[in-house]
């Protein structure tokens, strides 16, 4: 298998059976980011823990988002070091950010990383997500934390701490001038709620002025996580969008 001249092994059949669907839906997770138009240069993206094992799941360094498959994700420890038999390194200050969130949070199997547009200019206005829109709503509704101040980007082992107390129990997060952060127990859970926050952020920031903005009222508000369990479980979108990417390039399988 290749990726430009970089030739690596399939590992199909040659890790836990674990370790490969967690693989593969890793790489779908990707090859949607950047459908989405989520992407950029910036080799962030996102992570995954593999279930039952000290062990998570990184993209490898020098690859976009629509070319990565199951096998060259590079497996490595929390403090990063690569364990899988790979060509491909990872590059170690682009996993501080997911290493905090993993360490910090039992529960993010799953970490994406966005510098999505909207995002970015909503965490540059003087305000916070507001309930204006569903996609609010249910954004907030799992609730969306803060790192209210920027002091540089996060790629150093220094901002790990800042960035886990920002977080806290939430499962979204804006980064003042810089983005977006979210973690999902599943991969669809994160890709969800992504999907959701980024949708909010583009809602809020065209809509105009937070002064002039009609916001729901707290007590419809205060139903969404009502909404959210009563919509619960519907794995099968996440079957569907494993089919769209299947009609467009199945490679991420591989």
């Amino acid at each position: 298998m290749n990726i430009g001249d970089i030739e690596y092994p399939s590992l199909k059949g040659r890790v836990s059976q674990t370790e490969w669907t967690t693989r593969v839906e890793l790489a779908a997770i990707f090859r949607t980011h950047h459908l989405c138009g989520w992407s950029d240069l910036l080799q962030a993206g996102a992570s995954a823990r593999i279930p039952g094992e000290q062990h998570y799941l990184f993209v490898p360094a020098g690859c976009v988002w629509d070319e990565i498959t199951a096998s060259s994700l590079v497996k490595i420890t929390l403090d990063g070091k690569v364990v899988s038999d790979t060509p491909f390194e990872i590059i170690r200050d682009f996993w501080f950010p997911m290493q905090a969130v993993h360490a910090a949070r039992p529960d993010a199997n799953f970490v994406i990383h966005s510098h999505n547009a909207y995002a970015v200019a909503l965490s540059a206005r003087n305000e916070e997500l507001l309930p204006i829109s569903q996609a609010a709503a249910v954004s907030l509704a799992t609730k969306v934390a803060v790192l209210d101040k920027y002091e540089g980007v996060e790629t150093y082992e220094a901002a790990m701490p800042g960035l886990q107390r920002a977080l806290g129990d939430a499962h979204a997060l804006l980064l003042r001038n810089h983005g977006a952060l979210v973690v999902g127990v599943t991969a669809f859970e994160a890709i969800l709620r992504m999907d959701q926050l980024l949708e909010a952020c583009r809602v809020q920031v065209l809509a105009g002025r937070a002064s002039e903005l009609i916001r729901m009222s707290p007590e419809v508000a205060a139903t969404f996580p009502y909404e959210m369990k009563r919509a619960e479980p519907y794995p099968t979108q996440w079957l569907g969008m494993l089919r769209r990417l299947d009609r467009i390039d199945p490679s991420y399988r591989e």
